[in-house]
């Protein structure tokens, strides 16, 4: 696993992301500042507005600055958020009319108009300013008029979601794509990702070339290199099994008339010498003998087609007679119910794995063994010895190729007979397995065989 490394769609999903959030960002910025500039700049107009149609009204009387005001000079500012309003008209330090209490920022100079932002009895108020200087009255006067924040802050929400809340919205809306984009986008990877795993999950596995018609323009190049891995890999691996099925024909012939030949001139030696020299030298080349035999059985196992069915019935009868000659000593015992199924798999490679099986309980069984077959919705076939069995550490080391049990490391043999065991089993899907025979000594392997059909 790969704890740590994000996968292609996380990455993918950050490239477009990332992009998308940081335009989303972008324009949410400028949208802001372009809203209240526009809001702003509007409704610092109508308040210029209101404070022009109060200059307008100013008239003098007594040399005194007078003003009728005027209803619609404040109902310019009328908003549906109903701002807070307020004004007063000063001549020089003289409250003419409206709040005395409203502030009274540096006023501009005479016919210009400033703004500002002030506080107003608890409003956040905007207040613009004229000077203006009226005939007939000797200080100048200044119109102020304050408006609440409401309406300008609803302008700017407004005009905030028209500019930015459809390309926000766009945005939301592709990021939303992407995962069903990519995942649609990487249909054709999963399928091949799959037809690999089943593939590799085969008793044996597929070298064959991938089809690359299934997969995205931009992993052909891969897929044509992968085919010819395989393909490199299938030849390698045909190669190899010629080999190992050659080389063990064609030693097992001179090895077998070794054997024989030592036989005879054991019997014919004149000193114990030379009988032991001789008797050890024919142990050794039969030992030889039989590890090339499995040698030849391993490569067999994996190279002979699955396909077939099996009569286990018939195959344990032939295994009992060459038992009967192998192990003139052992008391085999069988219990074969006449309508066994029919097992399904290739009957060379099943009666491989039931002969090394039952030779090996032989080997080690303490002179009897005994073999139960049932019939069912699997064929179930237990084997189990009397011998001294192993410790329960070895049991799950027992399939590994060259391994022995403590108990068998003075006799002979290559602890090469349960390694072919789990190849064939794993070759046809048998199930095997080994256990303790409990509370007495000995071993017991357990096999379920799939019914042919």
């Amino acid at each position: 696993m790969n704890r740590g490394r994000p996968s292609l769609v996380g990455r993918l999903l950050v490239a477009q992301v990332a992009p998308l959030a940081l335009l989303g960002a972008a324009l949410a910025l400028a949208g802001a500042l372009a809203a209240n500039a526009v809001v702003e700049k509007s409704s610092d107009r109508l308040l210029a507005g209101s404070v022009a149609s109060i200059v307008a009204q100013i008239d003098v009387r007594d040399g005194q600055a007078k003003v009728a005001l005027p209803p619609w000079s404040l109902g310019l500012l009328d908003s549906p958020e109903r701002d807070a309003v307020f004004y007063a008209v000063r001549q020089g330090p003289r409250l003419v009319t409206g709040y005395d209490d409203l502030p009274r920022p540096p006023a501009p100079a005479p016919n210009e108009t400033n703004f500002s932002y002030a506080k107003m009895r608890g409003y956040s108020v905007r207040i613009a300013q004229s000077t203006v200087m009226v005939p007939g009255v000797r200080e100048p006067v200044v119109v102020a008029v304050a408006q609440s924040l409401d309406s300008r802050q609803a302008s700017v929400r407004e005009l905030l979601f028209n500019l930015i809340g459809l390309p926000v919205l766009l945005a939301a809306v592709a990021a939303a794509l992407v995962v069903p984009a990519v995942r649609w986008g990487l249909a054709p990877l999963r399928r091949l990702t799959s037809d690999l795993t089943t593939r590799a999950q085969a008793p044996r596995p597929d070298l064959a070339p991938v089809d690359a018609a299934d997969a995205p323009a931009e992993l052909s190049p891969v897929v044509g290199a992968f085919n010819h891995l395989m393909s490199s890999l299938e030849r390698f691996t045909r190669a190899l099994e010629r080999f190992s099925a050659d080389a063990s024909h064609q030693l097992r012939t001179p090895l077998s008339v070794i054997v024989a030949n030592l036989a005879l001139l054991e019997r014919s030696a004149t000193t114990p010498r030379d009988k032991a020299l001789l008797s050890d030298s024919r142990e050794a080349a039969a030992n030889l003998r039989q590890v090339l035999s499995q040698f030849l059985a391993l490569a067999r196992s994996e190279a002979a087609a699955a396909e077939g069915e099996a009569d286990l019935a018939a195959l344990l009868t032939t295994i009992q007679l060459e038992v009967a000659r192998a192990f003139p000593s052992v008391e085999l015992l069988t219990r074969l119910p006449a309508d066994l199924p029919i097992a399904r798999g290739n009957p060379v490679l099943i009666g491989e794995l039931l002969r090394n099986l039952v030779f090996n309980a032989c080997a080690y069984g303490g002179g009897q063994v005994r073999i139960v077959a049932v019939g069912g919705e699997t064929v179930r076939v237990v084997i189990w010895d009397h011998g001294p069995g192993v410790d329960e550490a070895e049991l799950e080391r027992l399939f590994a190729p060259f391994s022995r049990g403590v108990a068998s490391q003075a006799s002979t043999g290559a602890g090469l007979g349960l390694a072919i065991v789990q190849a064939i089993a794993q070759r046809l899907d048998i199930g095997v397995a080994l256990r303790l025979r409990r509370p007495r000594p000995g071993l017991v392997s357990d096999l379920r065989f799939p019914r042919s059909a």
